[in-house]
Formats: structure tokens, C-alpha cells, sequence
């Protein structure tokens, strides 16, 4: 396994490795192995599965930002490490967007649905009027069946 790893690295500073396993990838960016199967499980990482195996194409670790294309090790800014106070500030003002974003899909969800009670209420009125005039045409109908039977009961002279 060591001298693979030896190989690995000789051949990604070469430039001549296109894609990488889940491990080889992970020691190439410094992430861990279950971050990386995170990113491809939320498909922020493209891989393709071979048997038991999934590989990363370098392309796609270059396009992640995980990959320097130029030195063939992770960025910089990987190596650095945030102070409390930046991430916290990053996660209060995320939390500020996303609650205004639910306050106003909120907002649209009550909208519809005054609008489906709206138009529930005029399709209930349509029905009614349908109905009623069913009714009607089925009364006229009777009318006018009597009348036509009225007629066929009459017995010509002579």
C-alpha cells in the first residue's frame, strides 16, 4: 500500500493521474474521505462508480476548488484555518438570510392559498348555478313532455 501511495504521488505531480479513488483524492485535498462522499452524495462533486470503487476525475476536484491544477495539490486557502468569530458571523448572517427567504415563502404560501379559498368558493357558486339550471331544464323538460303527451292523447275527429 506504501509504495503505491509513492507511485500515486509521483504520478499526480506528473500530471499523469486523471482520476482519483475516494482516499487518493481525500490525502490529494486534505479533506476527509466522508466529506468527499458527502459533496458526491449532495452532487457538489461528479464521481462514477467502477465495482466496489468510486473515482473523481481531477477535472472535477479542479472545478470543486479542491484541486490546484498547476502544482496538483490542494489550494492554499485550504491550509488556512478560520477564527471562531469569521464562521460564527458566516452562520448568524446565513441563518438572517435564510429566515427572511422563509418569512417570505411564508408570505407566498398564505397568498395561495387565499387564492385557492377564493376560487373554491367561486367554483362552488358555478356548481350551484349548474345545478339550478339542471333543475330548471329538467322541470321544462317534464313541461314539455306532458304538453307532448297532451298532444299524442288527443284523438283526431271523425
Amino acid at each position: 500500500m506504501a509504495r503505491r501511495r509513492k507511485v500515486w504521488a509521483v504520478e499526480a505531480k506528473m500530471g499523469t493521474v486523471d482520476r482519483y479513488t475516494i482516499a487518493e483524492a481525500s490525502e490529494l485535498t486534505g479533506l476527509s474521505k466522508r466529506a468527499l462522499a458527502r459533496r458526491i452524495e449532495r452532487g457538489q462533486l461528479r464521481a462514477t462508480k467502477e465495482g466496489r470503487l468510486r473515482y473523481i476525475e481531477e477535472r472535477d476536484l479542479v472545478e470543486a476548488g479542491l484541486l490546484n491544477p498547476a502544482t496538483g495539490t490542494r489550494p492554499t486557502w485550504t491550509r488556512q484555518t478560520l477564527k471562531a468569530e469569521v464562521v460564527a458571523r458566516e452562520v448568524v448572517d446565513t441563518l438572517v438570510r435564510q429566515s427572511i427567504e422563509l418569512h417570505e415563502l411564508r408570505a407566498q404560501l398564505r397568498s395561495l392559498i387565499d387564492e385557492s379559498r377564493r376560487d373554491d368558493t367561486e367554483l362552488r357558486a358555478e356548481i350551484e348555478r349548474a345545478r339550478k339550471e339542471r333543475r330548471e331544464l329538467r322541470r321544462t323538460l317534464e313541461r314539455m313532455r306532458s304538453e307532448i303527451s297532451g298532444l299524442t292523447d288527443v284523438t283526431p275527429p271523425g
